[in-house]
């Protein structure tokens, strides 16, 4: 191979690996589990359907069965993937814990891991 064949080859190369980074995504996925603590009425599968179209939510899905309580409450443990709008975990969570608890029916919003990790603020869990 000659010297321009290398060079164009490697103009080539370096051209595809522009263009993969021009579709990658610049943040990768962040995973949290959070407990939902709901009213009594609450749907729960127009709730995550609520919660798929949040903005930044990519993927949601149930972590257990949902738990009914003799008060009336009902407890739904998810997960969510989404892609963080702010730099700092705490501020994307708090954003998200809101975007959640808006939803009618949802009562409380309690952040139970993040990336796999049990997670608390100053000592104590997130709750909105």
């Amino acid at each position: 191979m000659t010297i321009k064949e290398n060079k164009s080859k490697l103009r080539e190369i370096v051209s595809l690996i522009a263009e993969q980074e021009t579709y990658r995504l610049k943040k990768e996925l962040e995973k949290v589990t959070l407990r939902l603590i709901m009213s009594k009425g609450a749907h729960v599968p127009d709730t995550l359907t609520r919660i798929r179209v949040l903005p930044s939510v990519a993927v949601v899905g149930q972590k257990e069965k949902v738990e009914r309580t003799d008060k009336g409450q009902v407890f739904l443990d998810i997960y969510v993937k989404f892609l963080p709008t702010t730099e700092g975990v705490y501020k994307n969570l708090i954003s998200l814990s809101k975007l959640c608890k808006a939803i009618p029916g949802v009562k409380i919003v309690k952040v139970l891991s993040y990336a796999g990790k049990k997670i608390v603020f100053k000592g104590k869990p997130i709750v909105i």
